[in-house]
């Protein structure tokens, strides 16, 4: 049932990062595994059984979605880009209280809120200042390719584990993303053997770094994730805008109600992971 539930969670993130402007990263946090998956990831060898057990579940899970929901999901961002967006803009807004609260367990300094503010600016200036570099489909692998590929799965894979920057969004401000998911839908294994390889370093040396950060400086880490996560709302509603799909009508009501149903989802499945933690610590397990 533990790995089902894994699989699960696995669905969501892979989904998630498949949708330029999402975060898989905060799909972690609003399902309370953030910590666990960078643990996994980062002990590997030290815990060998039990990180291969739960890392192997996530990856089924994310792999499956991919290959069973890609075609449902672009065809949601085609027909009603504006109302799918909204709807995750709304999962970032519910999940903030599970990580203000993570954040706000010992007494808030000065410090950690300057490490909020500029990931919050940092994140910005990925929107509004960093320009988008031209992407065009290629299916031919070079060496020049295979290069180019491998140090943006690296960057993708790392900026993938940081709540709040979406992969998918970052491989479009490189010019990979139409490369990439036409790979992956014509499965041309050439062209996704070096993202492969890249994103597997990068996952492992982000996750021993984030691990890290979070064991040193725990508040500043939380609220650095915080920072991040505001700033990808200006993301997304730039793609939206990029898009030109912001409408009038019913549309606004549906993403409105889409809003609220994304919120309400991830600040329910928060704050039960947030009271389970409470009675844990009350009952001093």
């Amino acid at each position: 049932m533990e790995y089902v539930k894994n699989m699960l969670i696995g669905a969501v993130i892979g989904i998630a990062n498949i949708i330029p402007g999402v975060s898989g990263g905060t799909m972690m946090v609003v399902l309370n595994v953030f910590d666990k998956l960078v643990n996994a990831v980062s002990n590997f060898r030290k815990e060998f059984k039990a990180s291969l057990k739960l890392l192997s579940a996530v990856a089924l899970g994310a792999g499956i979605a991919l290959l069973l929901l890609s075609g449902g999901i672009s065809w949601l961002l085609e027909h009603h880009y504006m109302v799918t967006n909204f709807f995750f803009v709304g999962v970032i807004l519910g999940s903030f209280p599970l990580v203000w609260k993570k954040a706000g367990e010992d007494k808030l300094r000065p410090s950690s809120l300057i490490a909020g503010l500029v990931t919050l600016i940092l994140m910005l200036l990925t929107v509004y200042a960093v320009p988008t570099a031209a992407d065009t489909v290629i299916t031919g692998l070079t060496p020049l390719l295979f290069l180019r590929l491998l140090v943006c799965g690296v960057i993708a894979a790392f900026c993938m584990i940081i709540p709040g920057i979406s992969g998918s969004f970052v491989m479009v401000l490189l010019g990979v993303y139409h490369t990439v998911t036409a790979a992956i839908s014509s499965l041309n294994i050439p062209v996704l053997i070096p993202l492969g390889m890249g994103i597997v370093i990068g996952l492992l040396s982000g996750a021993k770094l984030i691990s890290r950060l979070l064991a040193r400086f725990p508040q500043a880490s939380y609220l650095a994730i915080l920072g991040f996560m505001l700033g990808s709302i200006p993301a997304i509603l730039e793609k939206i805008r990029a898009a030109d799909a912001f409408v009038g009508g019913w549309a606004v009501l549906a993403a409105g109600l889409a809003l609220l149903l994304g919120g309400a989802a991830a600040y329910l499945t928060s704050s039960e992971a947030v009271k389970e933690k409470l009675i844990r610590r009350r009952s001093g397990k």
